[in-house]
């Protein structure tokens, strides 16, 4: 007990003490990316002449840039220890690692016009773009690996997720006799864990082979299944339930056991409820008095259909995540033909919204990117993780919101 107290306190300690790394070093790394942003966008590594000027800015950059690696290591590293259950901190910084890697380009050109080719030639700014990018590697690295992670604790947590929200047999325990189906997306009420063991095997369901979703009645939600799933049980036990006048129990002495009343109320109620044929000559009982809707949001709320929403869940997370990537590397010409064009895009709009008549005719990064395959590949894996995860969410949408 006491060395667990003491893990808890070390642990603890750890924390705060990351925290506190986090916050020291976060600062000197906003300053230091934030005084690169200024050599860049202010014109003054533009302007650097050549000779003793320009190796004085390639000085200063190769000093600043040497305490941003180390600043920024220790930023990302506190930051994954202290948010490491944040799901938005994977978006985050692939996000920033995309925007220093290749969106600072983008920004020049549309800031500068015509001009921005000197603001990313000269030596000087291209020694500070190579740091830029290095930083939004060092950055979009560790997101990338975290958005994975969470695509695939996504995909646990949501195969084990509970029903505490169910209304019908939310208090039901898992039986471990039911009779397994061989894919459990497929499998029948009656096949899955929560199906109530004592009325299997008189069930209408059962017996038919159905399943209630389909006839939307069951025995969570229907007393009249339960009704004709304990009418056989009744009866083995040696029940007056055939008593074709409907006469009253039979007495002893005048007293009429309780059980006898129950009895013959139940055989009253199963001889005037509402049922159908199905299959194997088994009658199914129908609820007139619900709407279809009704029955269906009665169905979205039992465990077991719920369960049968996991399993199905279960079976089609892996090649929905995995359709993603394999769209993408079968039509990865077609993937390169789109990025191509969506740059060609943002140049055009660039073009239209800057306030210059050359807006847009100075655009490098469209000319750089274009035919650089490692650099659209990497736009492309970017591309697919967010895609991935979209994937993901609207999997879980129809099946857990919607209940398809």
């Amino acid at each position: 007990m006491q060395s667990f107290r003491s893990d808890g306190a070390f642990a603890e300690t750890l924390r705060e003490y990351a925290q506190k790394i986090f916050y020291a070093s976060l600062i000197p790394t906003i300053g230091l990316l934030g005084y690169l942003l200024f050599g860049l966008f202010s014109g003054q590594l533009a302007d650097v002449a050549k000779g003793t000027a320009d190796a004085h800015a390639l000085a200063v950059i190769n000093q600043i840039a040497f305490w941003l690696n180390i600043s920024l290591i220790v930023t990302i590293a506190c930051s994954l220890f202290f948010f490491w259950e944040e799901s938005s901190l994977g978006f985050i910084l692939l996000g920033l690692g995309t925007l220093f890697s290749f969106g600072l380009k983008f920004i020049v050109d549309f800031l500068f016009a015509s001009d921005a080719a000197k603001y990313t030639t000269g030596q000087a700014s291209l020694a500070l773009l190579g740091e830029l990018k290095l930083a939004g590697f060092m950055i979009g690295v560790p997101g990338a690996l975290l958005v994975i992670r969470q695509l695939y604790y996504r995909v646990v947590d949501s195969r084990n997720q509970d029903f505490a929200n169910a209304k019908y047999g939310k208090d039901i325990a898992k039986s471990t006799t039911v009779p397994k189906a061989l894919i459990g997306a497929f499998a029948a009420c009656w096949q899955l864990p929560f199906c109530r063991e004592n009325l299997r095997p008189n069930c209408p369901i059962f017996l038919s082979k159905l399943k209630c979703w389909k006839e939307q009645v069951g025995c969570m939600c229907e007393e009249n299944v339960m009704l004709l799933a304990m009418g056989s049980e009744e009866r083995s036990k040696g029940s007056n339930l055939a008593n074709a006048g409907g006469a009253a129990p039979a007495t002893t002495g005048g007293f009429v056991p309780i059980g006898d009343i129950i009895t013959a109320n139940s055989e009253k109620t199963r001889a005037t409820m509402t049922t159908r044929l199905g299959p194997n000559g088994v009658r199914i009982p129908t609820n007139p008095h619900l709407t279809s809707m009704q029955k269906r949001t009665r169905c979205h709320s039992c465990v077991i259909y719920n369960e049968h929403q996991r399993e199905k869940y279960q079976l089609l997370s892996g090649p929905v995540t995995l359709l993603v990537p394999v769209i993408v590397i079968w039509q990865f010409q077609a993937m390169i033909g789109l990025v191509e064009a969506s740059l060609r895009g943002l140049d055009a709009l660039m073009a239209h919204v800057s306030f210059t008549p050359a807006g847009g005719t100075g655009i490098s990064v469209t000319n750089a990117v274009n035919g650089n395959v490692p650099v659209e590949t990497m736009f492309i894996v970017c591309f697919s993780l967010v895609m991935m995860t979209w994937a993901q969410k609207a999997l879980e949408f129809f099946i857990f919101k919607l209940k398809i």
